[in-house]
């Protein structure tokens, strides 16, 4: 399970590379509670992006913004589906915690130029959007830290910055920029 938002009236969702990779048949659920059937529209695994796309129009859609003023110590809000729970979008509040930063995944690929937040970012979380205080996207939610066995870590997410997810989205839907 993963998470996603729509991103442009068309029925187009961001969401993570890692969410939709191997999958045969993408069913989402929407705020109102239905479901659908989604269409893969691209990928870009480099960046753990993904694009889908929904037949509908009728459904409100998430500013992209512009992270290029976020500072340490920024409040951010992180939604997404917390651990498939089911229901509402879970939310949690934190703040940037560092820019810039690069993890190494355990697939061997490494993510670059990340947010780190203190939001607490959670299996299931991954695609949601990371949001300021507007509401509006900075940042695509990609990867909590977990513990191991020599490290004990608690609430250190990462999210994939929208001036770079945005051009990407953009470009795997098609769109001009």
């Amino acid at each position: 399970s993963g998470s996603g938002f729509l991103f442009h009236g068309d029925g187009l969702i961001a969401t993570n590379a890692h969410v939709v990779d191997g999958a045969e048949t993408i069913v989402i659920e929407i705020h109102d509670g239905t479901t659908a059937t989604t269409t893969l529209v691209g990928t870009d695994p480099d960046h753990d992006l993904a694009v889908l796309r929904i037949e509908r129009t009728d459904l409100p859609s998430l500013t992209l913004g512009n992270d290029l003023g976020l500072q340490v110590g920024d409040t951010v809000i992180a939604a997404g589906n917390a651990l498939n729970l089911g229901g509402d979008p879970s939310i949690t509040v934190g703040i940037i915690s560092a820019l810039g930063r690069t993890i190494d995944l355990d697939d061997g690929s490494t993510l670059s130029n990340l947010i780190q937040t203190d939001a607490a970012i959670s299996s299931g979380d991954s695609g949601g959007p990371l949001l300021n205080l507007d509401g509006v996207v900075v940042g695509v939610n990609t990867a909590g830290a977990s513990s191991n066995p020599s490290a004990t870590i608690e609430n250190i997410g990462f999210a994939v910055p929208i001036s770079v997810a945005g051009p990407i989205l953009r470009r795997l839907a098609g769109l001009s920029a």
